[in-house]
């Protein structure tokens, strides 16, 4: 994960460096995940961390660490891109060899690291509660990978430990059961950075703790095996049955770009009823909190921050439930107020919700934008999405309107529009599914973007 700035102090003057609070993160959790041996912290790095500040401990460590690799630097600092992240990285991604299987009731471990924080759970009294069993499954996720061989593993602890009660074996056989169908069907388990590591770890303490905070209905070890499974796989997000296209577009790059914010407003919600995300208050109302949600409708973690955002932000129409169509739809400015407030920057919004598109200028627009790293949303008729329906002309049911997220640039070379988005789930949809679809075709079902840049 680059660094924006020094991470650190000057260690000849004591001046602290630019310290901005998510490269500290990364640094953090680099040496986190870096075992004592080898001059990093081995996990026993934390505390608050304060924006333009590098605490006691953060600068100790890093002054170590560069103490046994570094002797004749010891500049008290990281730079951006110099030597010491990368000496970080790479220790920091290292495998742990894998230990000799043992025999007994346990049969043949496949990984090392199930193995070894299971011994640990046990040392004690030989019995597997809750809170050892999410220790199991950080123990998985700390290296940012999670292999078939470490989801074997937990399957295997979950079905074969003779002390372990309903609560923990449910949490184990979930993660699993989830990480197979929904991620490691296409590719390994992979957190993409150390933020995101850093992440999944605030959702393991969260999952260590009981209770259904404000959300009567909505099962904690959902919501927390949810959250670790969007952070490996933002695309998971999906609405369902519920009108919420315009939060889930917007929680979608929330979670792409800044994935610790997304864990703490998720968790802040589910405790607190309410949450921030950067100066943003989210506040949904009692009777959303309490609504009982349809089993199947979406997911747990899902209609937590997604209802959560469109209620909160009501102003006419009260969405409470999953039947809202009108009531939950997002306006063009509502999404670029949810931006702006979430710390994006040069919010663009060029839509109208009542009337297509007339020319190219606007697609083409919102295409450059994408190419120079914004993130942009584009408001069309869903129609647009299905092979049977794409050829239509717009419709003039504002239920029809949909909000999804440009992932390529618009091509509209030999009068055919083509392009990839993310929708319903699915963070590589193809436009068109069918037959080729015209530029006429396409603004006819087009009504504008808006862009902010992270």
């Amino acid at each position: 994960m680059p660094l924006r700035g020094r991470v650190g102090r000057h260690a000849r003057t004591g001046a602290q460096c630019q310290n901005w609070a998510d490269d500290q993160q990364t640094v953090i959790s680099l040496l986190n995940l870096i075992p004592t041996a080898d001059a990093g912290a081995g996990g026993g790095l934390g505390g608050r961390i304060v924006a333009g500040i590098s605490s006691d401990n953060l600068y100790t460590a890093i002054l170590h660490f560069q103490e046994k690799y570094f002797p004749k630097e010891k500049s008290g600092f990281v730079d951006p891109g110099g030597a010491v992240l990368g000496r970080m990285e790479q220790l920091a991604t290292r495998p742990a060899p894998a230990p000799k299987p043992p025999a007994g009731q346990w049969g043949e471990f496949k990984s090392g690291s199930v193995q070894r924080a299971l011994t640990k759970a046990v040392a004690v009294d030989h019995s597997l509660d809750h809170t050892e069993a999410v220790e199991l499954l950080r123990a998985t996720l700390i290296n940012g990978f999670v292999s078939t061989s470490e989801l074997d593993d937990l399957e295997m602890v979950a079905d074969r430990s003779k002390t372990i009660a309903d609560r923990p074996k449910a949490l184990l056989k979930m993660f699993v059961d989830q990480a197979r169908s929904k991620i490691t069907k296409d590719g390994p388990y992979k957190l993409a950075s150390a933020v995101h590591v850093f992440a999944s770890g605030m959702a393991c303490d969260f999952l260590r703790r009981r209770g259904n905070g404000y959300w009567p209905h909505l099962d904690r070890d959902e919501v927390g095996v949810g959250l670790l499974l969007r952070l490996a796989k933002p695309s998971l997000l999906r609405q369902g049955d519920a009108n919420l296209c315009g939060p889930a577009a917007f929680l979608f790059n929330l979670l792409s770009d800044q994935p610790g914010e997304y864990a703490k407003y998720t968790m802040d919600m589910y405790e607190n009823g309410a949450a921030k995300i950067h100066r943003f208050l989210i506040k949904p109302s009692g009777a959303l909190r309490a609504y009982a949600l349809p089993a199947g409708a979406v997911d747990p973690v899902d209609w937590l921050t997604m209802s959560s955002l469109r209620n909160s932000e009501d102003w006419f129409i009260h969405f409470d439930s999953t039947d809202g169509t009108l009531s939950g739809a997002t306006t063009q400015m509502e999404l670029a107020w949810w931006f702006d407030q979430a710390g994006y920057t040069g919010i663009k919004e060029d839509a109208n919700i009542a009337r297509h598109q007339r020319d190219t200028d606007n697609m083409d627009e919102a295409s450059r934008l994408y190419s120079a790293g914004y993130r942009v949303c584009l408001l069309i008729d869903d129609q647009m999405l299905y092979a049977s329906k794409q050829t239509k002309s717009g419709s003039v049911v504002l239920r029809d309107r949909h909000w999804v997220v440009l992932r390529s640039k618009i091509d509209r070379s030999g009068g055919n529009v083509k392009m990839n988005i993310f929708t319903w789930g699915d963070g590589d949809y193809k436009v068109p599914q069918g037959d080729p679809l015209t530029v006429s075709q396409f603004l006819e079902n087009y009504y504008g973007y808006v862009a902010a840049k992270p």
